[in-house]
């Protein structure tokens, strides 16, 4: 067998020896080596960097092409083996122990193509086509061939953009760590920080990079890209459409709903009706009665599917009816599914899940998990006076996939309350970090 020849680029000459050992082996003979420089703006401030000429005998080639793609992405995309930090050290062996057992999955069950999940139809009731948001968090059939292994690939390339990250190579300037380590320090979890660091600067000249101010405005940029928000609740008069409110306890389910129904009946002019099925805490309907005399609109409570049927019928002659509920633990399964079977009766327009701007991000996990039977079609955040750590309510936004629909953030009835927008989002982060810097 001959020789074949590789061409290397690389930033800095150090990392030649280590890189050609990785990708080669110990037989790869560095033949010829030349300085180039990319043409920059104007031919100015073009990239320098080293072109290494390779030669590799076939022999270690055909051993090459036997390691499996996992292991080659990490062996192209590892750190530099000067690593001193002890922490960084773990993040790599740990990194090295899922590639083990992927490798180990491949050789159990081959990779065949996972077909796209189609989405789900929309709900019809009567002649009014309901949207549906297909909810994020439902998984993946186990039976489905390869989706342990998918799921695993998926786990490596994120572990990757972390540790890129946290070990500064030579591809990430330096002076963008500080940004991805406020992010983390906001609530943002690592691997959505390091996804975002990658996703900005891959467009981005070094120079502009280094730059703070143009690296925010990219940031901010590509959030808003990622952001989808409901615009409010459409109306469609002389169709009675329900906004039902769930949630767990303690993030003000029923004063947002207060605000927001008031702001449809007194500001709007729409036909509105309140309902409730919290019967659970002593004075609930009490506070939602009080609410209700003050907007001028009326209350029904519901028990059960029968008086679900009844109120449908009842309420027939109005364009928008909120549904307030019992606020409960995503643990709390069996009041979650008699709520579910009110639901099926309702057939509701939109199921809002209200969650708190101050909850740190796994427990917000776990609010959506436990509520993910209901079918929620948007997200509104409460508490945002309570908090200047925005990254974990960020970070489920994009995580979910959920619109969001509306912020709110005291406790005045019908104030205290705003449209969300991608860009206002992107802005509390900004400006918690500000305030915190």
């Amino acid at each position: 067998m001959g020789n074949k020849f590789f061409k290397i680029r690389c930033k800095h000459l150090s990392e030649v020896a280590n890189k050609i050992h990785e990708l080669f082996g110990p037989q790869a003979v560095v033949i010829g080596t030349q300085e180039i420089r990319e043409k920059g703006i104007r031919g100015w401030l073009g990239q320098k960097f080293y072109e290494v000429t390779v030669s590799v005998p076939e022999q270690n080639l055909l051993e090459e092409r036997k390691k499996s793609i996992a292991e080659k992405k990490y062996l192209e995309h590892s750190a530099p083996t000067n690593l001193q930090d002890e922490s960084k050290k773990k993040k790599i062996e740990e990194f090295e122990r899922i590639i083990r057992e992927t490798q180990q999955r491949l050789k159990q069950k081959p990779i065949t193509e996972i077909e796209n999940p189609v989405p789900p139809q929309a709900k019809v009731s009567g002649e009014i086509e309901v949207p549906v948001v297909p909810f994020p968090k439902e998984k993946l059939r186990e039976s489905q061939p390869g989706v342990d292994i998918v799921k695993a690939l998926r786990e490596i390339r994120e572990l990757l953009q972390v540790i890129s990250v946290e070990t500064t190579p030579a591809g990430v300037p330096h002076e963008i760590i500080p940004f991805y380590k406020d992010l983390v320090q906001q609530g943002m979890s690592k691997r959505l920080s390091a996804e975002l660091i990658h996703a900005v600067i891959q467009n981005m000249s070094p120079e502009h990079a280094r730059d703070s101010k143009i690296f925010i405005e990219r940031l901010a940029l590509e959030l808003r890209k990622r952001i989808t928000t409901t615009n409010g609740i459409p109306v469609c008069s002389g169709v009675p459409r329900w906004v039902v409110f769930c949630g767990p306890t303690g993030v003000g389910k029923t004063t947002s709903l207060a605000k927001i129904s008031a702001h449809y009946a007194i500001h709007e002019k729409v036909r509105t009706a309140l309902a409730s099925t919290d019967t659970y805490r002593v004075g609930a309907t009490e506070q939602l009665k009080i609410y209700a005399q003050i907007i001028g609109v009326p209350l029904k409570i519901i028990d059960d599917k029968k008086t679900a049927w009844e109120t449908l019928q009842e309420y027939s002659k109005y364009d928008l009816v909120f549904m307030d509920t019992a606020g409960n633990s995503p643990f709390n399964t069996r009041q979650v599914r008699e709520l579910h079977e009110i639901l099926q009766v309702i057939k509701p327009y939109e199921t809002i899940l209200v969650l708190g701007a101050h909850t740190p991000l796994e427990d917000l996990r776990y609010n959506v998990a436990g509520f993910s039977s209901l079918g929620p079609t948007s997200l509104i955040f409460t508490k945002l006076d309570e908090t200047r750590r925005f990254g974990s309510m960020l970070s489920l936004i994009l995580e979910t996939g959920l619109p969001v629909g509306y912020l709110t953030h005291g406790q005045n009835v019908p104030d205290d309350f705003t449209l969300a927008t991608p860009g206002g989002i992107v802005e509390l982060l900004i400006e918690g970090k500000r305030n915190r810097g």
